[in-house]
């Protein structure tokens, strides 16, 4: 208490001198000033957060009444009332006892003054400005919509500022009666890449129909019956020996498996860790040197790929204790291990002595990744559920090793015959002993993620080093072996509806009148289940293929969006280098009266249907053949009234230049890009400078969303991205509306 005494007396003492108590008046003086500052300063940052939030909400509420109303256009009564439903919705009321409604100019019947009096909200609604001819009733292809709004202060007032301030906002858009649209595809190798079963679906119409190009209508399929509708096909007759010199040779195909463990193919229910063997087929224009029974060949993979340990992938390599203890594969996997992928191949031979050789090859280094412990080169095997003897490279029991490595971006032998090899199964070198019309089964592991196997042989011959093949029948064609098959297969691959094969079976409710049984049958393929005719809504070849389903969703914008009757529509397709596909179809070259549906699906959705992947990405190509094909001059066939849209999409990175100076323009690059960015850029502007709208469309995670993002903005449209090709559908309906309706400003 003693001390509180003394305080206070020493603060009296204090204000009782003259100089300390001026100098206490002073501080109190700077303290008042500096609490005022500070009042003010919140007072500013108070209000300005209330203007603020207020503009953000007039902006959009401005924005989504204009187009909204924009899409009743020409009927501009009705889109008065849509705008003004939208601006009530959204917190802004048009008759509300402050507004005032002010509708084409004060013209329009709708408009009125506030009925208390004082005016805090004015909103203008306008169409007239845009009629044409001017004066002409429901002749407007624009809207404007602006609304005035006052917003109370509560600090700024002190500081002279009047009782409220002013937020404003404006906007109009426009409902595009006539386009102009040219669809620019990706069609390079990547848009097929992450199919399942890659080039088992291919659209060629320039190929012929024949027992070994089994395409009828441009449409190939995964592996031809090759039989009768109502008995069994070539591949499951009874087996039979190829002899030479003295020695028997039983050729398998390896896609033509008995049974196979692992069918998951789900891509909605995939899990990262669980693989597969699944069928794979070489293009028609090229046969990546696997062997098969039509020209298009077959071989099976080990998907996905590549390794997970590797890269961000999701595929993984099997370990040879996980295989051989209980069938499972990597317990580094998430949730692993998972059962290995095995096929069966079941099959009989004649009396005798018998060596085991297979056909394949693993992935190889420069793919963008190597494992150095060459795990990836192995496959593990077992005859009867016991695994072999010692195999080559002293891996274990049951294990190949070290096979050449070639599958790559499109699929297995990218780069030569010479990456297919021959490998003997050892058991310890000594045969096999089989008697004559017994069953056995042979079961194959894959190791590594990429392993590809195309061909099995069973052989009296006994010579061959153990990656060289006896000479004769195994070393003819291309080193794929003598073109024949042992046949004899059984279970899955005599079964009809099996997704691999094509079919009529007898009495099928959509087997053709009059059919031939005996024709071979290598069309659209049907069970008797009652399950979808179409094989290629399989999971195998239908979840994981970009450009089917880029395509489907083009053919549905094309068909089902644009009318004939008012827009136009082109096709480019690019990979390595661009095509112009379809030119403008069809008012301008034909006129409205000849211009229908049946020349659009002649035109245009005929060249969707013949796209085919494979190649490089030429993005910047694409973008040129475009704009030429939006060209108003001779030979093209683009409208000088139309709204000019291009609508470019891709699954990957360019790569690719189309000339020699479109990345020259040090004003038109890519910020450190490369010469194929850089021509990106250069035709982003060219775009912009011709008042074409550009809008693009990325698939998948791999794609330069950036690069993709900046050409839009450049030209006015927007990006978006399918990380799954099933939602491209949506995303054309959502283009659509925006090409129809935006706002210009």
């Amino acid at each position: 208490m003693s001390q509180v005494i003394g305080s206070l007396k020493r603060g009296l003492q204090r204000a009782s001198n003259p100089s300390e108590r001026r100098e206490g008046g002073q501080a109190l003086i700077i303290v008042i000033i500096g609490i005022f500052g500070l009042l003010a300063l919140v007072g500013l940052a108070v209000d300005l957060g209330i203007y603020y939030v207020e503009r953000v909400r007039i902006t959009r509420a401005v924005d989504g009444a204009t187009l909204a109303a924009a899409y009743e256009l020409p009927m501009e009564m009705t889109a008065h009332a849509q705008a003004e439903d939208f601006l009530l919705q959204n917190g802004y009321d048009p008759y509300g006892p402050n507004t005032a409604l002010i509708v084409d100019g004060g013209e329009g019947p709708q408009s009125h003054g506030p009925s208390s009096g004082i005016t805090r909200t004015i909103i203008a609604v306008d169409t007239a400005m845009f009629q044409d001819p001017p004066g002409a009733p429901n002749s407007a292809y624009r809207i404007r919509v602006q609304i005035t709004q006052t917003v109370p202060v509560i600090f700024l007032r002190f500081a002279g500022f009047g009782d409220d301030i002013t937020c404003y906002a404006s906007a109009t858009a426009e409902n595009i009666n006539n386009l102009d649209v040219v669809l620019v595809f990706d069609r390079s190798g990547s848009m097929e890449f992450d199919t399942l079963c890659y080039g088992c679906w291919e659209l060629d119409a320039g190929v012929p129909y024949s027992s070994t190009q089994p395409c009828r209508d441009g449409i190939c399929h995964p592996l031809p019956w090759n039989g009768p509708a109502n008995g069994l096909p070539e591949h499951c007759q009874a087996t039979h020996p190829y002899s030479y010199n003295g020695y028997d040779y039983y050729f398998i195909e390896a896609e033509e498996y008995s049974y196979m463990t692992n069918i998951k193919y789900e891509r909605d229910l995939y899990t990262i860790g669980y693989t597969y063997w699944i069928l794979q087929r070489a293009s028609a224009r090229s046969t990546n040197y696997a062997s098969g029974r039509d020209s298009r060949r077959g071989y099976i993979m080990h998907m996905p790929y590549p390794d997970m340990e590797e890269s961000s992938s999701s595929g993984v390599t099997c370990r040879y204790d996980e295989v051989v203890a209980d069938g499972k594969c990597w317990s580094g996997a998430p949730g692993g291990p998972y059962d290995a992928p095995r096929v069966d191949y079941n099959f009989s031979v004649d009396t005798g002595d018998y060596y085991i050789w297979v056909r394949g090859q693993s992935m190889r280094g420069d793919w963008g990744w190597d494992r150095d412990d060459r795990l990836d080169e192995r496959l593990f095997w077992a005859i009867d559920g016991v695994m072999g003897g010692g195999g080559h490279g002293d891996c274990g029991n049951g294990c190949e090793a070290y096979f050449n490595a070639g599958t790559g971006y499109n699929g297995a032998d990218a780069q030569g015959s010479n990456r297919w090899q021959w490998r003997r199964l050892n058991s310890g070198g000594i045969p096999f002993h089989w008697n004559a019309g017994e069953e056995h089964t042979l079961s194959i592991w894959a190791a590594g993620a990429g392993f590809a196997m195309d061909r099995i042989v069973i052989t009296t011959n006994p010579y061959g080093s153990d990656g060289s093949p006896p000479s004769g029948p195994m070393q003819w064609n291309s080193q794929r072996g003598a073109e024949v098959w042992a046949d004899g297969r059984s279970g899955w691959a005599c079964d009809p509806c099996d997704a691999r094969f094509a079919g009529y079976p007898a009495d099928h409710p959509d087997r053709p009148a009059g059919f031939d049984p005996s024709d071979v049958v290598s069309y659209f393929p049907v069970c008797d289940r009652g399950e979808t005719p179409d094989r290629r809504t399989d999971g195998i070849y239908d979840d994981e293929q970009p450009i089917r389903a880029a395509v489907e969703a083009a053919k549905m914008f094309v068909s089902d969006l644009l009318d004939p009757a008012y827009d136009q529509i082109g096709y480019v397709r690019y990979s390595t280098s661009s095509e112009i596909a379809s030119e403008l179809q069809c008012l301008r070259r034909l006129g409205s009266d000849a211009c229908d549906e049946e020349e659009i699906n002649d035109t245009v959705i005929a060249a969707l249907d013949a796209t085919h992947a494979s190649g490089n990405t030429n993005i910047a190509g694409g973008m040129l053949n475009g704009l030429e094909v939006l060209s108003t001059q001779s030979p093209h066939y683009g409208r000088p009234g139309a709204t000019h849209v291009m609508i470019v999409m891709t699954d990957g990175r360019a790569n690719e230049v189309p000339n020699s100076y479109c990345d020259d323009d040090p004003d038109r690059q890519w910020p450190g890009g490369t010469a194929a960015q850089d021509c990106v850029i250069y035709y982003a502007y060219e775009a912009r400078d011709n008042n074409v709208i550009v809008y693009t469309i990325t698939l998948g995670v791999s794609a330069d969303f950036e690069l993709m993002e900046e050409v839009a903005r450049l030209t006015g449209g927007v990006h978006r991205n399918a990380d799954r090709p099933e939602k491209l559908p949506a995303i054309f309906e959502e283009l659509y509306e925006l090409m129809f309706l935006r706002l210009v400003e």
